[in-house]
């Protein structure tokens, strides 16, 4: 099996999904589309290199490009929601959080992450749904130092995975 870690050289399929089942961090991934499909398979690659729990895809087109994603949807459980009702579910298993430059977000260096997190993340350009924001019981936002007003999801998604983990293991 082609890009796989050491440990896992030689398994199944079944069996890399079954382990990194049994080891997922407390944490899941919303990825929010929706006009286009930008970042999602950025998104879904960096869901897998944090193993996350979950992964949602939330917007109007059931079918997103993979390649971005490089194979790393074969480990993951990717869950269609085509409305916001569906999202909206979510808020009974999850602690939402956004991941968002807008005005009255907290700075995610000191941001502590709760258990059992549903990241949040928005469409390249325009960010988080007005609904979506709405949902959130709380949105951070990645503290830059250029002149650049954000980064795209796929980079932000990464940023926000590590930073779960890396507080999550110290």
């Amino acid at each position: 099996m082609a890009n796989v870690i050491d440990k896992f050289s030689g398994w199944t399929t079944e069996l890399i999904n079954k382990e990194l089942r049994a080891t997922a961090h407390p944490f899941s991934v919303l990825l929010e589309q929706i006009q286009g499909d930008f970042n999602v398979g950025t998104g879904l690659r960096n869901s897998n290199a944090f193993n996350a729990n979950e992964v949602f895809y939330y917007g109007p087109r059931k079918k997103i490009d993979r390649r971005g994603a490089v194979g790393t949807y074969h480990y993951l459980d990717l869950t269609y929601l085509p409305t916001i009702e569906d999202v909206k579910k979510l808020k009974e298993k999850y602690t939402f959080v956004g991941v968002d430059c807008v005005p009255g977000s907290v700075p995610m260096e000191s941001f502590v992450w709760p258990k059992n997190t549903l990241m949040c993340f928005g469409e390249e350009g325009t960010g988080l749904s007005k609904e979506t924001i709405e949902l959130c019981d709380v949105v951070v936002h990645i503290t830059q130092y250029g002149s650049v007003r954000s980064l795209n999801v796929g980079t932000a998604s990464g940023i926000a995975m590590y930073d779960f983990v890396n507080k999550l293991n110290k």
